[in-house]
């Protein structure tokens, strides 16, 4: 069976007479051929193939079925793929005999604000390291190498020659306890009670002896140098041959105490309470002696040098000194060696 021409094919089956211009009739034939796609015998039934012969006997396959079948082929690959993924995670996950190790942490709880209960001190304090209890003074005391005294039902100490170094013995109730030659440099006694104390020859560099109580002591030939004696009470202590260099006594009271070869150099003795005191060859050099309240005081065999007595009491002073350039309590500056110095009248 011979192929029909396809202008020809076109002709009989839209009725109308083509004639297309020879140059273009070999192109018309072929786009013809390509759109119609046809055989000689006419277009194709329901009962046909969807391919047709061509011209050199093989199947030509219609194009948009062949798309819509591939596209639907791999659209089918895809969901067999999607489902076997699926079937074999399921089957890792639920069905293997041993879940895969994981490496573990350690997670701090963190307790909920609202909900959280407070920790009681007793657990708190066991969290810490407990400190071991301190010892009593008497403990303390002889552990260092004093001797423990009996004085009418009081307990006293004896610790002559005892290094005391740096230890706290701060509100210490040492009434009446021998501190002779007793090493002591930076030991803290702030607020003890040392009445009727001997602390002759110790050694008390630097110490803290603020507050302290020391009425009634004796303190002959010590190192006090340094030491700080704020607002300590000195009544009726006696104070001889003994070194207060730099020493803080601003607000002590010293009622009636007996300074004797006292070296109170650069001392600070502002505010400073001796009433009744007496006062034998002290060496105020460079003292501050502000306000200080020497009423009724008995000073002998001073040399009173350029010293600052602005507020101090003179009341009843009796002075046996050299004076020279002193201000008096007045703010008045004293000449020198002027009969009646300051005002007073000895």
């Amino acid at each position: 069976m011979t192929e029909r021409d396809p202008i020809e094919r076109l002709e009989a089956s839209d009725g109308l007479p083509i004639e297309p211009r020879p140059e273009f009739a070999e192109e018309l034939r072929i786009m013809l051929d390509l759109r119609l796609g046809m055989p000689d015998q006419g277009p194709p039934t329901n009962e046909t193939s969807a391919t047709e012969p061509t011209g050199n006997g093989e199947q030509r396959p219609d194009r948009l079925q062949t798309l819509v079948l591939g596209l639907l082929g791999v659209l089918a690959c895809l969901v067999l793929a999607l489902v076997a993924f699926i079937a074999v995670w399921a089957l890792t996950t639920n069905d293997s005999p041993e879940a895969p190790t994981q490496a573990t942490t350690t997670t701090v709880p963190v307790p909920d604000e609202e909900t959280s209960e407070p920790v009681p001190d007793e657990e708190v304090a066991d969290s810490f390291e407990a400190e071991p209890p301190r010892p009593d003074l008497e403990t303390l005391l002889t552990d260092a190498g004093c001797r423990t005294l009996q004085q009418d039902a009081a307990t006293s100490f004896d610790c002559s020659g005892v290094d005391l170094s740096d230890m706290l013995l701060d509100d210490a109730s040492l009434a009446g306890s021998n501190f002779t030659g007793a090493r002591m440099p930076g030991t803290s006694l702030a607020g003890a009670d040392l009445s009727n104390a001997v602390l002759n020859g110790a050694w008390l560099y630097a110490a803290n002896l603020a507050g302290a109580n020391l009425s009634g002591a004796e303190i002959v030939g010590a190192d006090l140098n340094e030491a700080s004696m704020v607002g300590a009470d000195l009544s009726q202590t006696t104070i001889r041959d003994t070194f207060l260099t730099e020493a803080n006594l601003a607000n002590a009271t010293l009622h009636e105490a007996a300074l004797t070869d006292v070296i109170l150099y650069e001392a600070d003795l502002t505010g400073a309470d001796l009433t009744s005191a007496l006062l034998t060859r002290v060496d105020l050099t460079f003292a501050t002696v502000r306000e200080v309240v020497l009423r009724n005081a008995k000073m002998s065999q001073m040399d009173l040098i350029q010293l600052d007595f602005t507020g101090a009491d003179f009341t009843g002073l009796r002075a046996a000194a050299n004076w020279f350039l002193v201000t008096c309590p007045d703010g008045s500056t004293q000449g020198v060696q002027e009969a009646i110095p300051c005002g007073l009248n000895n």
